[in-house]
């Protein structure tokens, strides 16, 4: 959570509280955002996502962005 707070204030933007269900689109995601948050994530959990790999509902969400981590981590 603190990871897509700095994200989304390097773009001028903030979130407050968030469910982990609510879509990030509401709170300021543009493409420019979501490549540095798949960036940030990368870098934060030692992942390392292919071009074929980013699909944006993986990262539409909280709990899509969880899982989707854990799956690519443990499959490393």
């Amino acid at each position: 959570m603190d990871l897509l707070k700095d994200v989304l204030a390097e773009d001028g933007g903030e979130i407050g509280d968030i469910g982990p269900d609510e879509d990030l689109s509401a709170f300021g995601i543009n493409s420019m955002t979501f490549i540095r948050l798949v960036l940030a994530l990368e870098m934060e959990f030692g992942v390392s996502w292919g071009d074929d790999d980013l699909q944006y509902e993986n990262f539409l969400t909280l709990n899509n962005i969880i899982r989707y981590v854990e799956a690519t981590a443990s499959a490393v």
